[in-house]
């Protein structure tokens, strides 16, 4: 029992040191994530270098593209930089985006704290040179809840194009309306509530409450936008009552959100949704193959694997068609050149209404309870 309990304490105490450490970052999440998907990848094959000759290929006949209030067209499929050890190792990074622009795609997403702006900068430079140039590639990233308020924002915005090496960014999000607490990551990860007890905050707000840490942010933002240095701003993960509360600024339109969607979300989800196509922003979809947790059971259902062999194509390629027959915008991940092809690839077939109905009907199916949504 002693030793146990020994045991217990020395843990509390090794993870209370860690969180301090943490603390003295800009992004604590952003170093915890680095260093688990580092750890995930450990003598795991990264991204090859793209060779010299490596031929331009056209982009996406028949591609789709979204209206954002700047009148500028968002192409619907693109490339999420995060949450994978190719996402982190800054030579992969380079190599990915690199592999991704050849590839055809134009659609980059990535974020502050994902701490890969400078690799990503460094690729769209040497697109260039081979003949892509930045006014062909949509570019997102997002502000971290750390560097809300006013002075953090536009101190932010400041970084993020200079890490970038790019004159604007096309479009700005609000990573999330709150910081992400232990809690939220607790219940993500499963059975280590224990381990965190009545904690609740990783960092905190910068502003005096989150509503005005929020307003403050956007009009950072706005002021940004009408500076030419942001084209479009919008938000993620983002309830309706949060959303209103902007809109009732009077400043920037919402251009877009940028939420887990896919076939499985429940109803608090479809309502931000429904709200969001009711007042033309539009929606990005992460975890649109069923992310981290579900990807490898959402692809082996029996209904989404007999669509794809009548259309001769993958589980996850019917799911992305599935998103972009919503009107969705889609960032698939990888580092693999094969599948950022298979994943620009979905656009020479369709799905008929039935089968968009067919799989709409998953709703209901069990695998739904094996999802996580970030309630903030």
């Amino acid at each position: 029992m002693g030793c146990c309990s020994n045991f217990c304490g020395l843990l509390v105490l090794v993870i209370a040191v860690g969180v301090g450490y943490l603390q003295t970052f800009e992004y604590p999440w952003g170093i915890v994530f680095r260093v688990m998907f580092t750890i995930q990848g450990y003598g795991k094959p990264m991204t090859q270098p793209v060779p010299m000759d490596q031929p331009i290929a056209p982009r996406p006949s028949e591609e789709l593209f979204l209206p954002l209030p700047s009148g500028a067209k968002m192409p619907a499929n693109g490339i999420g930089m995060c949450c994978r050890p190719t996402a982190y190792d800054e030579e992969s990074v380079y190599n990915t985006i690199l592999w991704y622009l050849l590839s055809g795609g134009r659609h980059i997403d990535t974020a502050a704290v994902y701490g890969n702006h400078v690799p990503i900068g460094k690729a769209l430079k040497e697109a260039a040179k081979r003949g892509i140039p930045r006014s062909e590639v949509f570019l997102v990233t997002k502000v971290w809840p750390a560097n809300y308020g006013y002075d953090g924002t536009m101190a932010a915005a400041g970084r993020m194009l200079k890490q970038l090496d790019v004159d604007y960014i096309d479009l700005v999000l609000l990573h999330a309306p709150r910081m992400i607490s232990w809690r939220m990551v607790a219940a993500w990860w499963g059975g280590m509530n224990w381990l965190i007890g009545d904690g609740d905050e990783f960092s905190h707000m910068p502003c005096e409450d989150q509503v005005t840490c929020r307003k403050a942010t956007w009009k950072a933002l706005s002021e940004l936008r009408e500076q030419g240095l942001i084209r479009d701003v919008g938000v993620s993960n983002f309830r309706v009552p949060q959303m209103k509360e902007l809109q009732g600024l009077g400043m920037a339109p919402i251009a877009a959100n940028q939420i887990q969607f896919h076939p499985w979300i429940p109803d608090f989800q479809q309502e931000i949704v429904d709200f969001c196509n009711a007042n033309r922003i539009v929606i990005t979809a992460y975890f649109s193959l069923g992310g981290l947790q579900s990807k490898d059971k959402t692809l082996q259902l029996d209904d989404i694997k007999a669509i794809g062999k009548k259309h001769s194509r993958s589980s996850g390629q019917v799911l992305l068609r599935w998103a972009l027959a919503k009107n969705v915008s889609i960032i698939p991940g990888t580092g693999n050149p094969k599948h950022m092809k298979e994943n620009l690839g979905i656009y020479d077939f369709s799905l008929s209404p039935d089968e968009v109905s067919r799989i709409d009907a998953l709703r209901s199916h069990p695998i739904a309870d094996d999802f996580f949504f970030m309630q903030f």
